[in-house]
């Protein structure tokens, strides 16, 4: 594993899983003293995944699908639905991370592209004029040269 052999991206690691103890903690505790937490935020997803997890093992089994899946219990229920959000919060901070570091790389291009437009539009300028220059040159030659055909005659 590439992780392994960078010990800050360990040590990451394993601070995003510290963080997310306290929060599954709380969601436990809310679990069991707020009701309506508990049977409209925590258990479905619990249930959905037990559901899932058990339709996909029968699958790989060949087995036949049961047409209902015993449900889980509460307490079982809700300890998982918990473990299930703790580690979905800790994968929006991921993302979140993630998305922070695109974002500031993203405008740290633009503002290169930037410049180097705005360099491009100022050496157009300079070209233009060196060739504006030129061209006046040229007149100012060609008149001269006129000036002396007529002083040889």
């Amino acid at each position: 594993m590439v992780i392994g052999r960078f010990p800050v991206g360990k040590l990451l690691i394993f601070a995003m899983k510290r963080v997310s103890k306290p929060f599954g903690d709380l969601l436990m505790w809310m679990g069991k003293h707020h009701p309506f937490i508990r049977h409209y935020v925590i258990i479905p997803p619990a249930q959905l995944y037990n559901t899932f997890e058990v339709r996909s093992k029968l699958r790989m089994l060949r087995l036949k699908q049961p047409r209902r899946i015993p449900r889980l219990s509460p307490p079982i229920a809700t300890r998982l639905g918990a473990d299930m959000l703790s580690e979905v919060f800790v994968f929006c901070i991921g993302l979140g991370l993630i998305y922070y570091e695109i974002s500031k790389t993203y405008t740290k291009n633009q503002k290169k592209d930037q410049e180097i437009e705005d360099q491009k539009r100022a050496l157009d300028e300079r070209v233009d004029c060196i060739g504006a220059d030129v061209e006046r040159q040229q007149k100012d030659i060609n008149w001269i040269r006129a000036a002396l055909n007529d002083f040889e005659k």
